[in-house]
């Protein structure tokens, strides 16, 4: 049932844009408000909309004035087509006991659950130039460690990305110089590095992007320098093979790291959703008992579990996940 969020006095669920005219794959921030007193539950629903890309800026934001909580989320959302696009309301389910009975011995009787909405957005997404894709505002920047080898003996091409748009990394970007072997590897999303060998001279050629100023309104071109490399005489073999060792070390390292990363954020989500699927103080104090000592305030929170009776239950419960999700 869709309720006039300002006729629930004390509860609201809004959101807003920056941007309701952008262009296709600008970033455009979309940010929720949650607003609520005497809460007992709830739960809100998160965007999900088929024409955008939509990632999390940050975890939520939650401040406390006059008995009066703010829930605030950031999101950044990309269009992936042009055209009019509605964004649907997002939901919030709350559960609350009036402040009349907030004092009776039955007060669970009187809970009240809830639907608020936000309101619909519409956006319209204008095409980019013909043959563009990327948008932004953007410099390359490119540096070899020499411009002298010897056969065997690698050169060290670097080149970097800097400013702000629709790129998230540099996975498109690729050399090709003939008569040469030309090995890559990326430093950071933004930064790759390509070690080149070969037998005789070359010519490490400019690389050009080509993107769309959303600032300007105009297509505008970014390229690194042209590098001539000499090569002499001689062969290093040993130095090559360590340099190709060092850079499969380096590639594995970082996709242990990434996949270190993703599996602790699932294993949290997975561990946040079990914690609200418990229904009972005893559930959840087989979950939580053994967090014990390891930090002050949430030590604290649970042995209030401990003690708490079946109509605090919820609201301590909403305590305990709110601080799993802050740590």
């Amino acid at each position: 049932m869709l309720i006039v969020t300002q006729l629930l006095s004390g509860y609201s669920f809004t959101m807003k844009v920056d941007n309701t005219n952008p262009m296709l794959g600008e970033k455009v921030h979309l940010v929720t408000h949650f607003r609520y007193e005497n809460l007992e539950e709830y739960d809100t629903e998160e965007p999900a909309y088929e024409n955008f890309k939509i990632s999390l800026v940050d975890e939520n934001e939650t401040q406390e004035t006059n008995n009066t909580w703010l829930v605030t989320q950031h999101y950044t959302l990309i269009p992936k087509r042009a055209g009019t696009f509605t964004l649907h309301p997002l939901k919030a389910h709350i559960e609350f006991i009036p402040l009349a009975y907030q004092n009776k011995y039955n007060k669970n009787h009187y809970l009240q659950k809830q639907d608020i909405f936000t309101q619909l957005l519409t956006l319209q997404v204008s095409p980019l130039p013909q043959g563009i894709q990327v948008i932004g505002d953007y410099t390359l920047e490119a540096s070899i460690d020499k411009n002298q080898s010897t056969q065997g003996s690698p050169v060290q091409f670097t080149v970097s990305l800097t400013g702000e748009g629709n790129i998230e990394n540099l996975n498109f970007l690729t050399l090709h110089i003939p008569h040469t072997t030309i090995y890559e590897s990326s430093i950071t999303p933004h930064k790759k590095t390509f070690s080149i060998l070969a037998n005789q001279n070359y010519t490490i050629p400019p690389i050009v992007l080509k993107y769309f100023n959303q600032k300007s309104k105009t297509v505008m071109l970014t390229s690194t320098a042209s590098y001539a490399i000499s090569i002499h005489g001689g062969t290093s073999y040993a130095y090559v093979l360590w340099v190709m060792l060092f850079l499969l070390l380096a590639s594995a390292w970082y996709g242990l790291f990434v996949l270190h990363t993703l599996r602790y954020i699932d294993k949290k989500h997975m561990f946040l959703k079990a914690l609200k699927a418990c229904k009972n103080k005893e559930d959840l104090l087989k979950k939580v008992a053994p967090y014990i000592g390891k930090n002050r305030g949430l030590t604290r929170l649970i042995y209030r579990l401990e003690g708490c009776e079946v109509g605090e239950f919820r609201r301590v419960r909403k305590e305990i996940i709110y601080h799993f999700k802050n740590v």
